[in-house]
């Protein structure tokens, strides 16, 4: 895969889900009574099943052996570079763009096939410790006014 093609690949996909994550807010404000933070659980749940679809699907059709779905070993698909870029644009792009909590919970995916005991401190010390880092830059952002 050329640099070039995969920044512009990412670029677009992580635009597209931008967008998309915003559509899905301002369609909760407008359509429903739930809560403002509804939406995001709906983009998180939505963005981790889609990247969880799209890349068990690009690397399913890739893969010489499709039963083999782990990162590592995109370099032994048949169309590495094809992969790499449509990866790089559903995956990283789109999915990205649309949540990063769809690419933590695909992380823990892998985790749990291969470092069981890294996947409970990827997820505790993850929701805790960002929890904690958003309410520390509330408050000093506050600080600023």
């Amino acid at each position: 895969m050329t640099f070039i093609a995969g920044m512009l690949m990412v670029m677009l996909g992580g635009a597209t889900g931008a967008m998309l994550r915003f559509l899905t807010q301002e369609a909760g404000k407008r359509w429903t009574s739930l809560p403002g933070w509804t939406s995001i659980f709906a983009v998180n749940i939505v963005g981790s099943f889609c990247i969880g679809l799209s890349f068990g699907w690009i690397t399913a059709i890739g893969a010489a052996d499709a039963g083999d779905l782990h990162l590592s070993n995109l370099q032994h698909f048949q169309d590495a570079e094809t992969i790499s870029l449509a990866l790089g644009g559903f995956v990283t792009g789109l999915c990205g763009g649309f949540t990063t909590f769809s690419t933590f919970s695909l992380d823990n995916i892998f985790l749990l096939y291969t470092r069981r005991w890294q996947l409970v401190f990827n997820i505790v010390m993850s929701v805790i410790l960002a929890t904690l880092a958003a309410w520390g830059g509330l408050e000093l952002g506050g600080t600023f006014a």
